[in-house]
């Protein structure tokens, strides 16, 4: 990954020396298409030129590259240049349920657009949901258009669509529970709504489906301690840290606080176990902290508070 971020700059300086360089602006593309890496900037700059002027390098990757610039613009909010490439994908593919949802995502995005007052916005995401509706009526299992969906209730924001975003997340997932990703979004949905029991059960469900990812178990530790469920938050503090202990100082400062909640609620009783973890979380404290440093100082009095 860093050889093509690396070789991206090096196309990139190309470009800057020599903007109309044809085979510069296809070699960008392509990669930029292969490689998954956004970068929407670039696909403007090469893209609109190459579709216009030089068709037959691209052969059938036209629309590959046509559907690029169409991302590409959403993201920078280029409407015309959007609109431009939304048409003629259209025109070549008048039935085709991908190039379907990219009208949605049109009026999606226009909908955020702050040049807009506040009915005119909601106006636009309608359009989005009418138009995700009647693929996902045409067909259930369209995985894309179910998530749009989600997408433009949660950005309402209100808790009528939050909890409507919520139904819709979990409509998906009966479709595709294998979906590790859905489950962290349908937890930060109810996080957002306040219903901490069911994140913990969504994060779960991610844990089952990623049990190595250590920002995972420090995420369900999290809610777990704010349920006060402090033994079991402990240990998947202990579980995260055994999964990355040099950069997960969160995971480091949660063991610290269950493990103090623990020993107040064991009045006075042993707890070699509690004891041991609490140490553990306490050296790797200190170890992020310069010596000497008032950030030490200020770990240490903490610690010893």
């Amino acid at each position: 990954f860093i050889m093509t971020i690396a070789e991206i700059e090096s196309l990139e300086e190309q470009l800057r020396k020599s903007p109309n360089d044809t085979n510069t602006q296809l070699k960008i593309v392509t990669m930029l298409r292969t490689e998954k890496i956004r970068r929407p900037d670039l696909l403007v700059k090469c893209g609109p030129n190459l579709v216009a002027k030089y068709r037959s390098k691209l052969g059938n990757n036209i629309w590959d590259v046509r559907e690029q610039i169409f991302t590409a613009a959403l993201d920078l909010h280029y409407f015309p240049m959007a609109r431009e490439q939304l048409d003629a994908l259209v025109a070549r593919f008048p039935a085709s349920q991908r190039v379907k949802v990219f009208e949605g995502m049109m009026f999606e995005c226009q909908a955020t657009s702050s040049t807009l007052t506040a009915a005119k916005a909601a106006e636009e995401a309608a359009k989005a949901l009418d138009i995700y509706d009647f693929i996902i009526e045409e067909d259930p299992f369209n995985a894309t258009a179910r998530k749009r969906r989600v997408c433009v209730q949660k950005a309402s924001g209100t808790p009528q669509d939050m909890a409507g975003a919520a139904r819709s997340m979990n409509d998906y997932l009966d479709m595709f529970p294998q979906d590790h990703e859905a489950w962290k979004e349908m937890a930060d949905i109810y996080l957002e709504q306040q219903q901490l029991e069911h994140a913990k059960k969504a994060l779960e469900e991610v844990i089952m489906l990623q049990p190595v990812n250590y920002a995972n178990h420090l995420k369900l530790a999290e809610v777990l301690y704010s349920l006060d469920e402090v033994v079991l938050a402990r240990k998947y503090y202990a579980q995260s840290l055994e999964l990355n202990r040099e950069s997960n100082p969160r995971a480091a400062v949660g063991m610290v606080l269950c493990t103090t909640a623990i020993n107040a609620k064991s009045k006075g009783k042993s707890d070699a176990v509690n004891a041991k973890l609490y140490n553990v979380a306490r050296q790797l404290l200190l170890q992020t902290a310069v010596s000497g440093t008032s950030e030490e100082k200020a770990m240490q009095k903490w610690l010893n508070a």
